[in-house]
């Protein structure tokens, strides 16, 4: 009982209850902000590098959402032209049945209308954050459209977006002011099937959507006054946007295809820098709390010597006063 209550134990018993509380306060804020760094004053060093990557992360944050908006525009037009393959592959089969004997080229004219209509709605619709690159309703054509597709860092740490660029010439499949500007709308001359330049051309067109300067040559539609030479010429035509179709959707496909390695690199980017800001300032919660139990129970203890050494004194003092 005497060292227990002894000067000497109480002073380390005292000082044991100071030091308890003092580290009992920082490790109960860790453990309620989840930091182990959570100013300069903690950790300068580690405060300032841990800063400077969440601002490059942030900066990142917008570079990943600007590539995905691109993304999401390449592959909206990719889609349509997709399913405009499809459909432009059933007109086909259209005329060629149209060459059959007895064929019913009235129901067929009819299939084939229906057809050039979901050309027109799938080109239409092609749009995504109010951008379209395959319908064009604007007297002026712009030359391009741009998308960002990666970024650059220079050695001073800026980052800078660059940009992919496509012809808007060639993805633009319908246009109601100017229809030689649309790939489904314009004019196509079927004459070079014959493998003779100086040949009169024979113009055929796919889709008529009453454009404001309309396309030159004939539309392309089968009825009973429908000659062989014309079904010839009409699927030549066809085959042709055929051909158009598919080099664009694998241009498309590929743009697509290096904005989505872009998107993933910045994305996987960002989880490391998000990691090393973790190691460098986030607490470790199971060690803090395994911490703050052992300095409750050391806090605790103290608080026992010292009640204990009031309580001898107090009764000394009443047996000698």
């Amino acid at each position: 009982m005497t060292k227990i209550i002894s000067s000497g134990s109480v002073q380390s018993a005292l000082q044991t209850l100071l030091f308890s509380n003092d580290t009992l306060q920082k490790t109960q804020e860790r453990v309620t902000s989840g930091y182990k760094i959570a100013s300069a004053a903690d950790n300068s060093g580690y405060w300032s590098t841990a800063t400077n990557l969440k601002s490059d992360g942030n900066v990142l944050s917008s570079v990943g959402d600007a590539l995905n908006l691109g993304a999401s525009k390449a592959d909206t037009a990719y889609e349509a032209v997709s399913s405009m393959i499809d459909v432009v592959d059933q007109i086909m089969t259209q005329l060629t049945t149209a060459y059959e004997t007895g064929a019913d080229r009235g129901q067929i004219n009819n299939a084939m209308d229906a057809l050039k209509e979901n050309l027109y709605t799938i080109a239409q619709a092609a749009t995504f954050s109010g951008d379209n690159w395959l319908f064009n309703s604007s007297e002026q054509l712009p030359a391009e459209k741009s998308v960002p597709f990666s970024f650059h860092k220079n050695v001073s740490g800026a980052i800078s977006l660059e940009y992919l660029s496509v012809n808007t010439t060639e993805t633009t499949m319908v246009d109601t002011n100017d229809a030689s500007r649309g790939l489904m709308t314009a004019g196509m001359d079927a004459s070079a099937r014959d493998g003779d330049p100086s040949s009169t051309p024979r113009e055929y067109y796919l889709l008529d959507a009453q454009s404001s300067n309309p396309a030159s040559g004939t539309e392309i539609s089968v009825s009973d006054a429908t000659t062989r030479e014309e079904l010839d010429d009409m699927v030549y035509v066809v085959g042709q946007l055929s051909v158009k179709l598919n080099q664009l959707g694998s241009s498309l496909g590929t743009m697509s295809n290096r904005m989505d390695q872009q998107t993933t690199f910045v994305s996987s980017l960002k989880d490391s820098m998000d990691k090393s800001v973790s190691r460098l300032v986030d607490a470790n919660m199971e060690e803090e709390s395994t911490r703050l139990t052992a300095y409750k129970t050391q806090r605790d203890l103290a608080v026992e010597v010292v009640s204990m050494a009031n309580n001898h004194r107090r009764s000394l003092a009443g047996l000698f006063g």
